[in-house]
Parts: structure tokens; C-alpha cells; sequence
């Protein structure tokens, strides 16, 4: 057999195999025999991938009734044990850390605060911290770690592993990817926080199933995730969906890129802190941090305060406007609005979807729907989403020389 030959049958059987994992990626009853008409495959050929997957560690077995009587079934599933996913996001004033197992069950979940003017070696050194305490406990636990997923705001480079500029924390060219992955031993995915939060809620959320999608994630800093026809837009360089610092309203407020009127100086967090204040809203028993200021504006939203009712309105309104220049662009079906302070617009989500529908083409509004998540939750688990796609559509096998 020539090297060309080996080499197809090598990639053939990879293929397979992550054709037969995709199969496993609903949960539910699937059996080879099943799997095998699916795909159009022979079961020997589905029971050799199966073999080599279960040997991995990849896949395991359980036994479900047929009928409810007479002798078990096998049914296939992606086994939980097989290894465990690591999600870390930076932001200006904490650090966020999950671990999963490869059943996506939660393992590990952690955030510790930081000063918002930290230096990017202080904050990488705080969050390697907690990447080696994950790793201790996976250690200890019998699971391999697939991988690392970091995820930040700006504009990041993902095929290095570094934030080329991040507009609110001011960083500049600060990599991690190598660091990493020489002192970590696993793969290192690197990532931006609205693209990280858009494939969560795709992964996870209300994004499943449906192909034409915008996230925006509304913070200190304002970022969208795309989706047209199923795919993440990312642009040329990878940095696509930097929408907070488009031009919005005419000599507005100064923004942290420099410039005045962008749209995040509007409505990102900077801006709620600036018209709560105008309003009358006392915050300065509560830090900048952003857990505490949060905490007490969403306290005095509950108990019905009309200043900053008021304000979320305002803010509201704005928010509305610029996602109607995304829809009119992209023409999703649904909207969602996640980050940090996604769950703080919740009161007000009628004056969004009003704002936005308005102000879009009639028959783009017909079907549009908005959705607002607590956001808080997203960017991590769409870290967790990359490193579990690396593996399902890379599998690590064991070496098998069987026919498939």
C-alpha cells in the first residue's frame, strides 16, 4: 500500500469518526445500527470508529430497554469522564473561570475581583493562577484537560493568542497563547468576548437552531457576535463586531478609544454610571467595580425608582436605535442582548423592541424577535464551546489500524 493510500485511509477514518461523534451531540437513544443509517455508513465500519472512540475515551456505552422487556440495548454517548474544558474570561474589573467535564457538567467555578487599572501582567498572572488551580483539580479528579479557552474584550487575534487592542482596558498587543501552552501542556484558544458570548447562547441558548442571529453584549464595552446563515462573522483580520465605537451621536461624550459619540459612550457602563448620576442616583457607597454598582442600580430598578427607571429608558431608547442599523444589515430573525449589564435592561426590554422596530423596514420587524439574557454566564460558556468543538471536530484516537 503506497504512503498516498495510507494517508487517505488515516483521513477517512478521522472523518468518520467525527461524523459519528456529531451523531452523539444530542443526547438520546442512538445505537450503531441507528447511527449507521444515518450516516450511510456499514455498521462494521460504524463499529470499528465506535471501538476506537470507546478506547479513546471519547464515547461510553449504557443499556436501554427495547420495549420495555427481553434483552437490553446498547445505546452510544459522549462520556463525560473522558476529559474536562477550561474557560477563563478577563474583564476590566474581575476574572471568571469555569471547568466542565466533556459531558459539559460543571466542575469548577470561580471570580475574583481586580483593580480596573491592573496592569495586563498583573491580571495574567492573577488568572493563570486560577487556570493552575483547575488544572490541580483535574488532576486529581482522573480527567485529562482538552484545553483552555481565554476570553477578553478588543480586538484579539486568535491565530496568535493575543489582544491586539483593547479600547476600554487600554491594553495593547498582550499575549497569552504561548505562555500558556508551555506551561499548561493543552491546547490554548483565544478569544473575543462578544464572539465568545454569541457562541454560548448559540451552543447553549436561545441561539440553537436558528442561523441568522446578532448577540450583542452590552458591558463597559459594547461588542457583537454575528451569525448570517449559520456562520460567525469575523472579518478579515478577526476583529468584526466592534460596534460600540461607530459614530452615534454627533460631539457626544468622549469614549474611551478617543473619540466622541461612539455608541458605547452612550449606553455602556461608563454612560449608565454618568445619567444616574445626572438623575440624581447616588452610587458612591458603591465602587466602580462593576458587581457593586450593578448590585444597587438593579436593587433601586426592583423597588420601582422612577430616576433610574428613567435612565434605563434613555438608555433603552439608544440601544433600540443602534440594533435597528444591525438589523437593517443583517436581517437576523433574533436579537439577543447578553454581557454584564444585558440582565440590567431586562424593565425595559418593551422600550428596546419598540426603539428597534420602529425605526427598521416594516417587513424586516415582522419576524424579528429580542431576547435579554443575565448575560453573565455567556462569554464562559462559549469558551467552554470552543474547546469542546476543537475536540469533537478533531478527535484525539488512539491508534487503530482497523478498516473502516
Amino acid at each position: 500500500m503506497s504512503a498516498k493510500q495510507r494517508y487517505d485511509r488515516s483521513d477517512i477514518r478521522r472523518l468518520n469518526a467525527v461524523n459519528v461523534l456529531e451523531q452523539l451531540r444530542v443526547p438520546g437513544v442512538l445505537s450503531r445500527a441507528k447511527i449507521a443509517s444515518n450516516l450511510g455508513l456499514t455498521r462494521a465500519t460504524v463499529s470499528n470508529i465506535v471501538a476506537a472512540l470507546i478506547a479513546s475515551g471519547l464515547v461510553s456505552e449504557t443499556e436501554y430497554m427495547v420495549g420495555g422487556a427481553g434483552r437490553p440495548g446498547l445505546s452510544l454517548e459522549l462520556n463525560p469522564r473522558a476529559g474536562c474544558m477550561v474557560a477563563v474570561e478577563i474583564d476590566l474589573d474581575r476574572i471568571s473561570i469555569v471547568m466542565a467535564d466533556f459531558g459539559l457538567g460543571e466542575l469548577l467555578s470561580q471570580s475574583v475581583l481586580v483593580e480596573p487599572d491592573s496592569p495586563a501582567v498583573e491580571v495574567l498572572a492573577a488568572a493563570a493562577s486560577l487556570v493552575e488551580t483547575a488544572m490541580v483539580q483535574a488532576t486529581r479528579s482522573g480527567l485529562r484537560c482538552f484545553g483552555v479557552c481565554v476570553a477578553w474584550a478588543g480586538l484579539v487575534r486568535r491565530d496568535a493568542g493575543e489582544l491586539a487592542y483593547g479600547p476600554t482596558s487600554g491594553w495593547r498587543d498582550v499575549g497569552v497563547k504561548a505562555e500558556w501552552e508551555a506551561r499548561f501542556k493543552v491546547p490554548v484558544f483565544v478569544e473575543n468576548e462578544a464572539h465568545a458570548g454569541a457562541l454560548g447562547v448559540h451552543h447553549f441558548g436561545a441561539m440553537a437552531g436558528r442561523r441568522n442571529v446578532i448577540y450583542l453584549s452590552l458591558g463597559e464595552g459594547l461588542a457583537a457576535g454575528v451569525f448570517v446563515d449559520g456562520v460567525l462573522l469575523r472579518g478579515k483580520q478577526g476583529f468584526a463586531g466592534q460596534v460600540g465605537h461607530t459614530a452615534f451621536v454627533e460631539g457626544g461624550a468622549f469614549c474611551s478609544c478617543g473619540k466622541r459619540g461612539c455608541w458605547v459612550s452612550e449606553v455602556g457602563g461608563a454612560a449608565v454610571r454618568r445619567k444616574l448620576a445626572a438623575a440624581g442616583v447616588d452610587l458612591s457607597e458603591s465602587s466602580e467595580n462593576t458587581v457593586d454598582w450593578l448590585d444597587s442600580v438593579q436593587a433601586l430598578a426592583a423597588a420601582q425608582d422612577p430616576r433610574v427607571l428613567q435612565v434605563l429608558q434613555e438608555v433603552g431608547a439608544q440601544l433600540g436605535a443602534g440594533l435597528a442599523q444591525l438589523v437593517q444589515t443583517f436581517n437576523p430573525s433574533l436579537v439577543v442582548l447578553g454581557g454584564r449589564l444585558g440582565g440590567l435592561m431586562q424593565p425595559v426590554q418593551e422600550v428596546i423592541e419598540a426603539s428597534l422596530k420602529s425605526a427598521v423596514l416594516p417587513s424586516m420587524a415582522e419576524e424579528l424577535e429580542l431576547q435579554i439574557n443575565d448575560g453573565e454566564a455567556d462569554c464562559l460558556r462559549g469558551g467552554l464551546a470552543t474547546v469542546f468543538n476543537a475536540v469533537m471536530t478533531n478527535p484525539p484516537l488512539v491508534s487503530d489500524s482497523s478498516r473502516v
